[in-house]
C-alpha cells in the first residue's frame, strides 16, 4: 500500500477552537489532524465520531498526520449525524 493511499478512521477528538484533534485509523495508529488538513468546503471543522477518509502525511515538524480529510457517509444539510462504523 503506497504512502498516499486512501485510509479510514473516526474522530476521536477535535477542538474547534485550536482547529485541531486526532483521528483513530481503523488499522489503531492515532493521528493529529489540524483544520487546514479538512478538504470539506466552507467550515472547516470535525465532530467526535465522524467517519472520515484521509491520506497520512507529514506536519511542519515532520510527525506523520491526517491530509485530504474528507466526512464519508455525510452531506451538506444532513445535520450532524454520522455513519455508523465499528472496529
Amino acid at each position: 500500500m503506497g504512502a498516499n493511499a486512501v485510509k479510514e478512521g473516526v474522530v476521536k477528538e477535535f477542538d474547534a477552537q485550536r482547529g485541531s484533534g486526532v483521528i483513530l485509523a481503523r488499522e489503531g495508529e492515532e493521528l493529529p489532524v489540524h483544520h487546514s488538513a479538512i478538504a470539506d468546503e466552507g467550515l472547516r471543522s470535525l465532530h467526535e465520531g465522524d467517519i472520515v477518509e484521509f491520506s497520512i502525511g507529514r506536519n511542519r515538524f515532520g510527525r506523520r498526520c491526517a491530509v485530504q480529510v474528507r466526512r464519508v457517509g455525510w452531506e451538506e444539510g444532513e445535520g450532524d449525524e454520522p455513519r455508523e462504523w465499528t472496529f
